[in-house]
């Protein structure tokens, strides 16, 4: 059995443009993409994967806590190694954090206390500790932006707050002789069909190695046993290696598998997503997902507008299954599966796994 070692996915979902761009003047612009001579329409990375986050937050409160977070020189950054107390200590790790595993992070070093003798008498001043201690993880499960596959056609809508203007010229507010006029502001809009893709890098998820520095790793030595307590009941475990001045921490076989199976369950189903009142979802209208020996998003250009036809092009998909040597086999069948309407995506042939759930189970045995 080939190793899998990653998994892809490429989603379409009808939605309209609910993560905007900066304002101009009283105009609310959408953020947007020049191809060619069109303009499309996008929902930017950082916000589709903020709506995977809170999802899984929301479906499974036990398994995906948000992470603690601390500031340091005004940069808001996930906490990990800290002090208390006058000691470092160990607060967040890729086994007690599912968001640290899936999404990374950036951790720069803390600030350890320092005894100073001044005037003969010890007193305390902070010292940096040396930039090896700067922690940092790119993210194993990786989105690309939502983009719109119809062009934006420049339309843009009028509004006012005509509901409010109304209620504060009740009969009352008019006896004391003010009257309140409309705030009007326009609003670019766009409703389409966008696209975004996932893949998830089984190379790193689950795992996470720590080079620190030989002060900071002397400082942690000595709380190592709680340290391994603590990771041990999230399930997973971490060891010190002496050779290399680091610390490697391993999520067990059961919670990884757990996590990837909650992932594209919640992605397959429809990530949470509203803004400004409108409640839309990332529902999906067609998904195309496989297991693969590496982690690329091969599906991503398969799904485009062709302005030749004035249409969405899907048929490249198939070719795509058949022929890519990275999606894995059994028996000759790809480990693939693809859902959606037939009206959207017209294919007609159906490759690969035939429901999700056997899918599913496919991937479940491999990980």
């Amino acid at each position: 059995m080939t190793e899998m070692k990653g998994i892809t996915g490429t989603v379409v979902f009808e939605s309209s443009a609910l993560n905007r761009d900066q304002s101009v003047g009283n105009i609310t612009t959408l953020k947007k993409l020049s191809i060619g001579s069109d303009l499309f329409a996008f929902l930017s990375r950082p916000w589709i994967t903020h709506k995977l986050f809170s999802t899984l937050t929301e479906i499974y409160p036990e398994s995906w806590k948000p992470g603690e977070l601390t500031s340091s020189k005004g940069v808001i950054q996930h906490r990990l190694i800290d002090v208390q107390d006058r000691e470092l200590r160990v607060f967040q790790d890729i086994v007690r954090s599912a968001e640290l595993d899936a999404f990374g992070y950036m951790s720069t070093a803390a600030k350890q206390k320092k005894k100073k003798a001044t005037d003969g008498q010890q007193e305390e001043s902070d010292t940096e500790k040396p930039s090896s201690s700067t922690l940092s993880r790119k993210a194993a499960v990786s989105l690309t932006k939502a983009i719109a596959l119809y062009p934006w056609r420049g339309d843009m809508a009028f509004y006012a707050n005509h509901s409010f203007v109304n209620r504060a010229n009740s009969s009352q507010t008019r006896a004391s002789g003010t009257v309140e006029t409309p705030n009007p502001y326009s609003r670019e809009e766009d409703y389409n069909l966008f696209k975004y893709s996932f893949t998830i890098d089984l190379t790193r998820l689950g795992r996470d190695v720590w080079i620190l520095d030989s002060a900071t790793l002397k400082s942690l030595s000595g709380k190592l046993r709680d340290l391994e307590e603590e990771v041990s009941d999230a399930g997973g475990k971490v060891t010190l290696d002496d050779k290399t001045g680091s610390l490697v921490f391993e999520l067990s076989k059961e919670k990884r598998k757990e996590r990837v199976m909650q992932i594209l369950n919640v992605i397959k189903n429809g990530l949470l997503a509203q803004c400004a009142g409108e409640n839309y979802g990332i529902v999906p209208a067609f998904m195309a997902v496989a297991a693969l020996k590496t982690a690329i998003p091969l599906f991503h250009s398969d799904i485009y507008f062709d302005k030749a036809s004035g249409k969405l092009s899907f048929s490249s998909i198939l070719e795509t299954i058949r022929e890519n040597g990275y999606i894995l086999r059994d028996n000759g069948k790809p480990l693939a599966f693809l859902a959606g309407k037939d009206s959207l995506h017209g294919l007609g042939e159906r490759l690969g796994m035939e429901s999700w759930e056997a899918m599913c189970s496919s991937i479940e045995g491999r990980i």
